[in-house]
């Protein structure tokens, strides 16, 4: 089945005019949990994976006859709001619709309701820790703006320190001393995690070997990424797969 851009962006507008009559007599309403990255409260929502006359409901709206693939819609539509919601929040836009991507690839082979709902519950939770993750105070000076923009940007090349400074035409030294004292770790510490921050999305969502994610990430070797990798998550990149790669 193919999602073309034409149809998400009707199913979205028709979405979103639905949605301002559901949800927000509470407190906090199902979107405000997932964009201020409570786990819990969000866990509390997830759907049964066997609920599936879910989507039967008229609070969402008939997008198709067909059953199977009215939840389809509703998933391309949810995860759109979603994505746009957390980017409006302060999440990476590359990473946000990057998610957004490959959960809907995923969803597009999914072949029973089960999954679907099942995967829709996985999204939720996976933009709602990248949320929890988020610095709760994202007041940076111009400097530290351009050079984590410029980091999130290049991570699939060999960065240095001096590289970073180069790019921003700030003196080196400066460059760390800020950094740290703004970010809370060094420029090296932040380029290596959020290289392996992308290498996880990588494992769990595409076949690429371990030598070619290395590669593509700029690091020195396959050992020295796996070693990078264990470092950071506690696992090798072959355990992470594993344990995170749908069945």
């Amino acid at each position: 089945m193919s999602m073309n851009k034409e149809l998400n962006s009707q199913l979205f507008k028709r979405r979103e005019e639905q949605l301002s009559h559901v949800e927000y007599d509470h407190e906090y309403s199902f979107y405000d949990n997932i964009t201020a990255g409570n786990i819990e409260e969000v866990k509390k929502i997830l759907a049964d994976p066997n609920d599936t006359a879910m989507y039967e409901n008229p609070e969402y709206g008939r997008l198709s006859k067909d059953s199977l693939r009215n939840m389809r819609y509703h998933f391309v539509v949810s995860t759109a709001l979603i994505t746009r919601l957390c980017v409006d929040k302060g999440l990476e836009r590359e990473l946000a619709y990057t998610l957004s991507d490959l959960y809907i690839s995923k969803m597009d082979i999914a072949k029973t309701a089960q999954q679907i709902i099942q995967l829709h519950n996985e999204m939720l939770m996976d933009f709602t820790k990248k949320m929890a993750d988020l610095p709760k105070q994202q007041i940076y000076s111009i400097q530290i703006v351009k050079a984590v923009d410029y980091i999130l940007k290049n991570r699939n090349v060999r960065l240095t320190v001096q590289n970073v400074a180069d790019e921003l035409n700030i003196n080196r030294s400066y460059l760390s001393s800020l950094f740290i004292k703004e970010m809370g770790m060094s420029i090296s510490d932040f380029i290596r995690r959020e290289k392996i921050k992308a290498a996880e999305n990588m494992l769990k969502f595409s076949d690429y070997s371990y030598g070619d994610i290395a590669e593509y990430f700029g690091f020195a070797s396959q050992s020295h990424f796996i070693k990078c990798f264990r470092s950071q998550t506690g696992l090798s990149p072959r355990e992470y797969r594993r344990q995170n790669i749908r069945k």
